[in-house]
């Protein structure tokens, strides 16, 4: 199986920095996937790995939070695949474990840093390997999953809404010891797009408009750069991250 990915973050409109972060890489030849070039990749043996993080915090804390998770993440699969032998069985495992063990990175950092407390950062990482693809989820950044034009979110938010303010984020990596990590496995199929956004974009553009994008346009990198300027048009008040996928044979 190949996979067709880009990714891109964007400021907004509103807030003066990005407090987001995202990784793309090949676990298999340890090679970490670099915009604004699409890539395809084959999938081998140790899989394929997209991450984007939300960090939180206020000052740089946000920033920190959501670097160090992508980091921990990719070093903590790269290290256990090589010993495991990227053991199919143990793919989910190991990506529910990357997540744990950056939770305690974040949250180990901000008690030596009494000037970061508070820092934390949503985390949403897809793994492929073979036909099946695993979601390790904490916080409110999504996955979906576009297939025949319909869009599956893979993911359920972390958060809750009261009246007219910003969402409140109910769990993160960071603030806490401990953190319970959402695992979703399924399978896919040629010709399915998946999409692992941070909320900058699934607040200001609805599934069903992601779906009519990523459906409509044949280059990732085009239908990347459309939800995002799709997201600004709305008043771009969030930061606005974005990987896509496309699954060929």
């Amino acid at each position: 199986m190949k996979v067709a990915v880009f990714g891109r973050t964007d400021v907004g409109r509103a807030r003066p920095g990005n407090e987001d972060s995202f990784l793309m890489a090949d676990l298999t030849d340890g090679c970490a996937l670099r915009p604004p070039v699409a890539q395809e990749r084959k999938v081998g043996k140790c899989g394929v790995l997209l991450v984007v993080a939300d960090g939180m915090g206020g000052m740089a804390a946000g920033e920190v939070a959501s670097g160090m998770a992508t980091d921990v993440i990719y070093s903590h699969l790269l290290r256990r695949s090589a010993q495991d032998g990227a053991e199919p069985a143990r793919f989910g495992q190991r990506l529910q474990e990357a997540l744990e063990t950056a939770n305690g990175h974040i949250h180990d950092f901000a008690l030596a840093h009494p000037e970061l407390r508070g820092m934390g950062t949503t985390a949403t990482a897809v793994g492929l390997l073979g036909d099946s693809v695993h979601v390790a989820h904490v916080g409110d950044s999504r996955a979906y999953l576009v297939r025949d034009r319909r869009i599956r979110q893979l993911t359920q938010d972390q958060s809750l809404a009261p009246g007219l303010e910003r969402q409140v984020i109910l769990q993160a990596l960071g603030p806490a010891m401990q953190v319970s990590v959402a695992m979703t496995r399924l399978q896919v199929q040629r010709e399915d797009m998946l999409v692992v956004c941070s909320d900058g974009l699934s607040s200001a553009v609805s599934s069903s408009e992601i779906a009519g994008v990523v459906s409509d346009e044949a280059e990732v990198s085009a239908a990347c750069n459309r939800l995002v300027d799709l997201a600004n048009e709305r008043g771009g008040l969030d930061n606005i991250t974005i990987i896509l996928a496309r699954v060929a044979r």
